[in-house]
């Protein structure tokens, strides 16, 4: 697809109108670049029943400090916890549930992702709530507390998880070095009674990551409604998206993989919480996050199905 450029005074620096599609899809595209660095994609599909919107964030929780796991994951779990202009710690989940939708997010590796649904003509009201992550999250001291309880809660859940337990095997077995073996769940000893014991304030390290992570420049939102393009670009223009801030941060690469000589040729015997039986063979392989295009990873993996 190619840029068409905007006046630079506007909020959106550049749209892309030549997005490529399948002849049966049926929805129209188009793509913008705004002036933060923010990149957007709209989605137009009159007969939708749900809208629904995305932002993906491009850190995740190897970008936790050492000192302390989990705290990309518990950054997710607190921005739905109040900001500034919507201070009640329901609200947002709230307004989504009591018009027919559902919210969720996750953090991975290396991004973070904040999605919902809802009944199409409430979502501007959803828009205006969710944005306000991006801005001006609280962050308040009380809800800080009670959340770790909510992050260690889910971590004793995985434990039970017996796909959750092998992989967090497989992380240890990497590089002492490397950030993949760090414990991206997190939970009560490692984000307050560690944090605590090492002079860290759980509250200030939060407001901390959000500060250095969470800029324009890496993050990427998809929204999808019933509306025109156009209709859906002046929701977007007109919802402080353009206000997100730009900090020049640059996405992670790591240039070493996570797995050295001595970590490889290595035999490990799990027992399971279930009565399961899995044989799996693991083989690393260099970054191909920028061959997207061509996606060469999914046909070895295809080719290896024969």
């Amino acid at each position: 697809m190619s840029p068409s450029k905007i006046s630079s005074v506007d909020v959106i620096a550049q749209r892309y109108d030549n997005i490529i599609k399948s002849k049966e899809d049926k929805r129209e595209y188009r793509g913008l670049e705004l002036t933060n660095g923010l990149r957007v994609l709209l989605i137009s599909d009159p007969k939708t029943d749900k809208s629904a919107a995305s932002m993906d964030v491009n850190v995740g929780h190897l970008m936790d400090p050492w000192e302390l796991p989990g705290l990309a994951h518990f950054c997710e779990h607190m921005l739905f916890l109040g900001t500034d202009k919507y201070p009640s710690e329901n609200e947002y989940s709230k307004f989504i549930s009591s018009h027919g939708g559902i919210t969720n997010a996750y953090t991975a590796t290396d991004h973070t992702n904040y999605h919902f649904d809802i009944a199409p003509e409430h979502l501007h009201g959803a828009l205006d709530r969710f944005v306000q992550f991006f801005l001006c999250p609280q962050f308040t001291e009380s809800a800080t507390e009670r959340e770790v309880r909510a992050v260690d809660s889910e971590f004793s859940n995985s434990l039970f998880n017996d796909q959750w337990r092998m992989l967090q095997v497989e992380r240890s077995l990497s590089k002492p070095s490397h950030d993949y073996g760090k414990f991206g769940t997190g939970n009560r000893t490692t984000l307050m009674v560690e944090a605590l014991k090492n002079g860290i304030e759980p509250r200030k390290a939060l407001l901390e990551f959000h500060k250095t992570y969470y800029s324009s420049d890496i993050m990427s939102f998809a929204i999808l409604g019933k509306e025109s393009l156009d209709q859906l670009e002046q929701m977007v223009t007109s919802l402080s998206f353009g206000d997100i801030e730009k900090k020049n941060v640059s996405r992670k690469i790591w240039n070493e993989g996570p797995y050295g000589e001595e970590q490889l040729g290595v035999k490990v015997e799990l027992v399971p919480v279930k009565d399961l039986r899995y044989l799996t063979l693991t083989f690393p392989i260099r970054d191909y996050r920028d061959d997207y295009r061509s996606w060469p990873a999914h046909y070895v993996c295809e080719f290896n199905r024969f």
